[in-house]
């Protein structure tokens, strides 16, 4: 979980600049975050599915979730959460191959395992889950380290210059064109 705060000072100048009252700060500060966090959500998942080869960006959508806002002092922080959990050997790109001492997938031997179809017919890596021919289960590629590495140094380098963007939108928004006031 990554956690961030922005500058207090540029948030109270572009405040001041549109003449925002403190409700309007503060409503415009929720949506901003609310956007920000959108933006690197998606930035995210494009990113990953081209750095990680994946097949499809489905499989990420599900561990890539928004973000959670607490408030507390002042205008709060955000924290986002990513599942870096390992993925399954179906999920990336590539054809596995079989190996003397097992299966192969992307670089990686899975000694022990062997090549079978999946459910959805695809040929991917597997191994008995028991010393019996049933259950198997589908082999795993850890992408903690280089997803992790993605996220911070390409994803999250333009997060405060994205923040500010949108909340200099919406608090232009809110005073100017009355956007959000019933």
């Amino acid at each position: 979980m990554l956690a961030f705060d922005f500058d207090a000072r540029e948030l109270k100048r572009i405040a001041d600049e549109f003449k925002a009252s403190e409700k309007d700060l503060q409503y415009a500060y929720s949506r901003a975050l609310r956007r920000t966090a959108q933006t690197m959500k998606t930035r995210a998942r494009k990113g990953l599915r081209t750095e990680l080869k994946l097949r499809t960006a489905a499989e990420l959508r599900r561990r890539l979730q928004g973000f959670r806002f607490k408030r507390g002092k002042g205008l709060g922080e955000v924290k986002m959460w990513f599942g870096l959990n390992d993925m399954r050997v179906s999920a990336f790109k590539g054809r596995a191959s079989l190996t003397g001492a097992g299966a192969a997938f992307a670089g990686q031997d899975f000694p022990g395992a062997f090549i079978a179809r999946n459910a959805k017919g695809r040929p991917t890596v597997m191994r008995r889950a028991t010393q019996k021919a049933y259950p198997i289960r589908e082999e795993r590629m850890a992408i903690e380290d280089k997803a992790q590495i993605y996220i911070e140094d390409e994803v999250f380098d333009e997060i405060e210059e994205v923040f500010f963007k949108h909340f200099r939108a919406e608090v232009r928004a809110r005073t100017l064109y009355n956007v959000g006031k019933g």
